[in-house]
């Protein structure tokens, strides 16, 4: 991801290390690492994961992530799950923030500012996915499918969930062919939310075929209930309170940074899985 917005150390390293932990609750769960510290993530309900098992495929996918961001864990529906072909969830970290102790009280603190600039980011949102499908065609040896894509528009439609510990928004894009039926258009939606998770920054998605509005409230109402049963399973931190002279003139677009870079990645791969199959 190009975006220029770096500054990422800079905006969080003044953040002061501290905790106010309730003790994790029993429940299931992967445990996967963030920052050094152990994060518990259950399957999304009637997904499975689905990064791991192919060693090709990760390295693909990979590749169109950007190297700002870290899968935690990908998920898709079995084969037998048909009402569920074409929707997916992953979890994601910024590398640059993940050792960052951001719990919920601070990440209140650090929402509102967030939020405003994540209403004002459709043009970047436009500019960076435009990128990403170029990154796919050369992530993808043999492929030619990639070369005839482009981007013909990105909306975000705006949020859905707002709490002390959680934002959510939606974003929806039409992809075009240039080859075939220049009228034939793939629309995909993803809903994201962002999260902290036992003291550190997670970012969820939950993302489908954009067939009708159902195909939205989907994506909201499963990655809310993925991040409630996220939140049921770890350890309840407060973390510090932030400084407000920190953020003085220093932008505050790390985080829109790894949403734009998570959704990059997650329209690409539905429209790589869309051209394939």
């Amino acid at each position: 991801m190009r975006l220029h917005l770096t500054l990422a150390a800079c905006l969080f390293s003044g953040l002061l290390s501290c905790h106010g932990e309730d003790a994790a609750p029993a429940g299931s769960g992967e445990v996967v690492i963030v920052g050094g510290r152990a994060i518990r993530l259950p399957a999304p309900g009637g997904f499975e994961r689905i990064d791991g098992v192919n060693i090709e495929d990760d390295r693909s996918v990979a590749a169109m992530l950007p190297a700002t961001n870290r899968y935690l864990a990908r998920y898709g529906a079995p084969k037998t799950r048909a009402a569920d072909e074409g929707r997916s969830f992953n979890a994601q970290v910024l590398r640059n923030v993940e050792s960052r102790e951001i719990g919920s009280r601070t990440f209140g603190q650090l929402k509102q500012q967030t939020k405003g600039e994540i209403e004002q980011a459709e043009e970047t949102l436009r500019q960076e996915l435009a990128k990403a499908t170029g990154k796919e065609a050369k992530a993808l040896p043999n492929s030619t499918v990639a070369d005839a894509l482009s981007v013909s528009e990105v909306v975000v439609l705006g949020w859905f969930t707002e709490t002390p510990h959680s934002l959510g928004f939606t974003v929806a894009m039409n992809g075009a062919e240039k080859a075939g039926d220049p009228s034939a258009k793939n629309k995909v939606v993803s809903a994201t939310m962002i999260v902290p998770v036992n003291g550190r920054l997670i970012y969820l998605y939950a993302n489908a075929d954009f067939k009708s509005e159902a195909d939205r409230k989907w994506t909201e109402q499963a990655v809310t209930a993925w991040r409630d049963a996220i939140l049921a399973v770890n350890p309840r931190v407060e973390g510090p309170d932030v400084d407000s002279s920190i953020f003085d003139g220093i932008g505050r677009t790390t985080l829109i940074g790894g949403i734009v870079g998570g959704l990059v990645a997650l329209i690409a791969m539905l429209f790589k899985k869309k051209k394939v199959s």
